[in-house]
């Protein structure tokens, strides 16, 4: 697929904003400001040659391999990133995801339905919407629990899409204070042909108790 350096700003726009990634996440694995990245979306400027080169493999990946672009994306940036299989695995964690200690050490048991039963109706689903073919979908979860006896919250945005013939889950996590357990949020949004946004919310109301197996022994 060929694009010229008006073409190439256009496509990034479009591939950034399908993402949900922020100027400034792209500026970052791109080596530039974000105010560039700005002037290149907006037809302000445009990029030089290397740059061209610089954003055909973020977006499409060295020789046609996307999945390749998207994984050293998320392996370079300073966001807290995960890239996720169709099975759900992890296929690449951003720098500080691979730090040490991160909040995936801590809290990472969470987002696993054997060890948080809580989690495997929002989990089900996700493994749905994996499966189906095309189109962009963006969820974001909310999942309240406690933990050495204090109540938390993890927020997961996330964006699915179709990369090289493979469906793949861009995920963001988010970790803070709550005030108890609140009923578990899964939101979706699609995107369609007509590219219009069409929104759907499902609730799951958690046990009044928390899960034991979170509570320090």
């Amino acid at each position: 697929m060929q694009y010229d350096a008006a073409g190439i700003c256009q496509a990034l726009r479009k591939w950034r904003i399908a993402a949900r990634l922020q100027q400034a996440a792209i500026a970052e694995c791109l080596g530039v400001t974000q105010s560039q990245v700005s002037r290149w979306e907006s037809g302000r400027d445009l990029p030089r040659p290397h740059n061209v080169e610089a954003i055909r493999r973020l977006i499409w990946g060295q020789d046609g391999e996307p999945i390749r672009a998207l994984r050293h994306f998320v392996e370079q940036s300073g966001q807290h990133l995960l890239l996720i299989d169709a099975r759900h695995g992890i296929i690449a964690r951003s720098r500080p995801l691979r730090a040490s200690p991160n909040p995936l050490d801590r809290f990472g048991w969470v987002l696993d339905p054997q060890r948080n039963p809580a989690f495997t109706p929002a989990w089900r689903r996700f493994l749905a919407i994996l499966d189906q073919p095309g189109g962009v979908v963006g969820l974001t979860l909310t999942l309240p629990f406690r933990q050495d006896g204090e109540f938390w919250s993890v927020t997961l945005t996330k964006t699915i899409y179709s990369v090289a013939g493979m469906r793949v889950c861009l995920a963001e996590p988010h970790f803070a204070r709550a005030h108890g357990l609140d009923d578990i949020r899964f939101e979706e949004t699609r995107i369609g042909p007509d590219e219009i946004e069409r929104r759907a919310l499902t609730l799951w109301r958690q046990e009044p108790e928390p899960n034991t197996a979170a509570l320090p022994r």
